[in-house]
């Protein structure tokens, strides 16, 4: 608890050690699975034969200039990373900080998900390996620490499978990515398998992006992995969100529970009126799926995790509804905004009420937390 708040981070990480592929895999896939490599004179992780990262294009994130960055917005994780964020690290952080859980995001694994595998199977394995070893990490407090099962969506039935099992196993949520997989966004019909075992599995799903994928992004328009960056987390999510709206996924699953993290929640209240206004001049001549306004979806069945530094956040509650945003850090990513969001949060001209909303009525029951 932090000076009377309880607080739930909706988004922080794994930062996966390297070993964890070839340890926690199906051992009919050790042989294949991610590993360290050599990509271009340097170390880094490969799997089927190449980078899990693009390296060529617009939005790859090697150039010296941002890992400088990046190396510079480590420094105040020096602690955690040197004890190799073991959770009794990251549990001294929460403590330190008032933090009484956390919903955990693979790092590495986000990016393995950012490419197409030309065996699914093999991205099936990779992502229970994953979930494996993250639910073992949480294992060590479980009513704390709250893992996010990452899906092979490449394959439908691979997903659901995964989902099933890493269900059985604890997940408290399922990860996707935003972008099209295989040619199919995700709203795609062929999806719908999987939205209804969620459903039945009363877990939400979490839309996260990652930066430098082989998967169409809106970052690759740009020159520079910052530039990519900025567009791409809060554009993807809001494609995402209104695919999810406008061709019926959600009508076709009213129970199924969205929530869009590290992609900051200033968008939202124009977002929904950009799609209020679409509604206004055509209504569902092209989406005959679409039976309520846009904002009634968005009410029914999606979060949106906000940063605490954000000066537009006044304004999203006064517009959209404080019962609508959760709270996020990205810890321990170097450009993540802990622990000071923490404190920016608290500052925010907002009634007490709703900024203890924010930090964890909203999203703690979900979450299966308090």
């Amino acid at each position: 608890m932090r000076n009377g708040f309880r607080v739930l981070d909706t988004d922080a990480h794994q930062m996966e050690p390297p070993g964890i592929w070839a340890q926690y895999i199906d051992p009919a896939f050790r042989a294949r699975a991610p590993r360290i490599g050599d990509i271009g004179g340097r170390a880094g992780m490969r799997v089927e034969g190449e980078p899990i990262t693009r390296q060529d294009g617009n939005y790859p994130m090697h150039s010296k200039e941002f890992l400088e960055a990046a190396a510079r917005g480590m420094e105040k994780h020096e602690q955690s990373r040197a004890e190799g964020f073991r959770p009794e690290a990251r549990i001294r952080d929460m403590d330190r900080h008032g933090v009484d859980a956390q919903v955990l995001f693979p790092t590495v694994g986000g990016q393995i998900l950012g490419r197409e595998f030309r065996d699914a199977e093999l991205l099936a394995a990779v992502c229970a390996a994953y979930n494996d070893w993250s639910l073992d990490y949480c294992s060590h407090a479980p009513t704390r620490l709250r893992m996010a099962a990452m899906l092979p969506l490449q394959s439908t039935e691979l997903a659901v499978r995964e989902a099933r099992r890493a269900h059985r196993k604890g997940a408290a949520c399922f990860y996707v990515r935003p972008n099209p997989v295989c040619g199919r966004n995700l709203h795609d019909e062929a999806n719908d398998p999987l939205w209804a075992a969620v459903e039945e599995l009363n877990l939400p799903v979490c839309v996260h992006d990652s930066g430098s994928p082989y998967l169409p992004s809106f970052g690759e328009r740009l020159e520079t992995h910052t530039a990519g960056h900025m567009v791409a987390h809060p554009f993807e999510a809001m494609a995402a969100m209104m695919g999810l709206i406008w061709f019926g996924v959600i009508e076709r699953h009213p129970r199924l529970r969205i929530v869009h993290v590290e992609a900051d929640a200033g968008w939202l209240p124009y977002w929904l009126q950009r799609m209020e206004q679409h509604w206004d001049f055509s209504g569902n001549a092209e989406h005959p799926l679409l039976r309520k306004r846009p904002t009634e979806y968005f009410k029914s069945n999606f979060l949106v995790a906000c940063r605490g530094d954000e000066h537009t956040l006044p304004a999203v509650c006064e517009l959209v509804g404080d019962d609508h945003v959760t709270f996020n850090t990205d810890y321990p990513h170097p450009d993540g905004t802990w622990p000071a969001g923490l404190a920016d949060l608290e500052r925010q001209p907002l009634p007490e009420a709703s900024i203890r909303k924010i930090f964890w009525d909203n999203a703690a029951p979900i979450f299966g937390v308090g």
